[in-house]
């Protein structure tokens, strides 16, 4: 028997199914699903039920996971993009997750990366060219020390 004939085509199947597609493509925080739910059901009579029995279905499940590692996963892809922290915990406040602890030594060295990008390893930084650096790492979320390590110290 195919999943769509078991589940039916009920509100309550609907969201548990479009459940189902949004955490078969990536992972989502609860709030996350919320908020997709919210808008897909808002004409449905007693959707808050609704949504509520879907993400419940899907803890049940255990396809939701827990919200630190979840938060863990994010974070580190953002690493890997070379984000700063604060970007970071703003992107997990922004999904419902709990803010991920910063490590100096990465942030230093992820802001070095871009700069390294940017300019060639023996440039020589004007204080218009060390403004601009600092403009460029604070618009990645770096935080100000390492701004200022990275300008002061490391340039």
């Amino acid at each position: 028997m195919s999943e769509e004939k078991k589940l039916g085509s009920s509100p309550r199947n609907l969201a548990k199914r479009k459940v189902m597609d949004l955490l078969s493509r990536r992972d989502h925080s609860e709030q996350e699903l919320r908020i997709k739910l919210r808008d897909k059901f808002s004409e449905v009579e007693d959707s808050d039920n609704v949504i509520d029995e879907a993400i419940e279905f899907a803890k049940d499940s255990k396809w939701l996971g827990d919200p630190q590692e979840l938060s863990y996963r994010m974070a580190d892809m953002l690493h890997r993009r070379n984000k700063g922290i604060i970007y970071i915990n703003n992107y997990l406040r922004e999904k419902g997750l709990p803010a991920v602890e910063t490590d100096r030594a990465l942030e230093l060295e992820k802001a070095l990366t871009i700069v390294k990008n940017k300019y060639d390893e023996n440039y020589e930084f004007s204080r218009e060219e060390q403004a601009r650096v600092g403009r460029l790492l604070a618009s990645r979320g770096f935080d100000s020390e390492t701004v200022r390590k990275v300008l002061y110290e490391k340039l």
